[in-house]
């Protein structure tokens, strides 16, 4: 080969080297804004799409209510505010028959699916009619962003200030008791359907517990709640003023998770019964015979006692007479007390 020759070869494989190296930078480039257009695409807002509410549940106003019945007016009012956000007409049918149905002043349940909102009103249904010591105890049902949940909770019972006199604790006050619905569950039914049916499988919540179970559970809450406010002598619940405002300090107080004296005192009553028997048993598994969730075990390493006595309500709900002995020990305690007074 003659030299003049190699040097063509030499030429044009640099030639091809250059041309390689080229086409591999390009693609390179061209991966990575993909890649980045992969990210834009998948950022923190595009996943909330489908899975947030357009209702405001934690908006705080500053006046003065000058009595029950402005306060009253105050609660409505911020439920038909919020209702005009969104267009959801068969299930804004539904809030309103449950607003009137079982006294509460504002059901907001958003862009909820019409199967979801049933399941919802399934579950108030039922305990209001089995517990109408209930009624008057409930301000608001909302569907809520999950922002500020803990993780994993689909849902919460909470009492919060709503409309603050200048500064917190400063009467008089309005305050809101609600359950909150967490929108990125409720909006996503068959993944919340799906959720169950793991937490189930798991032993985590009891057998057959759906979506109605979820707000029986927190309506269990709101039943021990009505106890506590009864042991406390807390009325006018959602007005506070000079004249109840220590036992409205009294009854948030005991939900604290160093005291809990009244959930406390509603399991160890039914655990002694129990202890009846099953001698041989000790509370963990008086807890344990309920559900996982029944336990109580909080990240802290502490116990709340309040996640007993819900579990408990729900397992009569889902089973009747079929439920554990613990779960109907507790509910028959919780009922009593109730009836029988402080």
């Amino acid at each position: 080969m003659r030299k003049r020759d190699k040097i063509w070869i030499l030429c044009l494989s640099l030639i091809l080297v250059v041309l390689l190296l080229g086409i591999t930078i390009i693609l390179m480039i061209q991966n990575r804004t993909a890649h980045q257009e992969k990210e834009d695409n998948w950022s923190i807002e595009s996943l909330k799409k489908g899975r947030i509410t357009a209702i405001e549940h934690n908006k705080l106003y500053s006046a003065c209510i000058r009595d029950k019945s402005a306060a009253e007016e105050e609660l409505v009012l911020f439920g038909e505010e919020q209702r005009e956000k969104y267009d959801n007409p068969k299930v804004s049918a539904i809030e309103k028959r449950m607003q009137e149905e079982y006294r509460i002043f504002a059901v907001n349940l958003g862009e909820m699916d019409e199967d979801t909102a049933k399941d919802v009103e399934r579950a108030f249904a039922y305990m209001y009619e089995r517990y109408p010591e209930l009624y008057g105890k409930l301000t608001n049902v909302t569907l809520a962003n999950p922002d500020g949940f803990s993780s994993g909770h689909l849902a919460i019972t909470e009492m919060k200030e709503y409309i603050i006199n200048g500064e917190y604790a400063v009467c008089p006050f309005v305050v809101k008791h609600q359950i909150l619905l967490s929108a990125s569950a409720f909006l996503k039914r068959e993944e919340l359907l799906k959720k169950c049916e793991e937490n189930v499988l798991s032993g985590y919540w009891p057998k057959d517990a759906d979506i109605s179970a979820i707000v029986v559970h927190e309506l269990g809450h709101q039943l021990l709640n009505a106890y506590a406010m009864q042991v406390f002598e807390f009325e006018d619940i959602y007005y506070i003023t000079d004249q109840n405002d220590a036992q409205y300090a009294a009854y948030l107080t005991d939900f604290t998770k160093m005291n809990q004296t009244v959930p406390k005192e509603i399991t160890k009553q039914a655990f002694a019964r129990w202890r009846e028997e099953y001698p041989e048993e000790d509370y963990e598994a008086f807890c344990a015979s309920i559900s996982g969730y029944a336990m109580g075990i909080q990240k802290d390493g502490g116990i709340s006692y309040t996640e007993t006595v819900a579990e408990a309500i729900t397992d009569v709900y889902l089973h009747g007479d079929a439920a554990a002995p613990a779960s109907k020990m507790i509910e028959e305690t919780l009922t009593e007390n109730l009836r029988r007074g402080k």
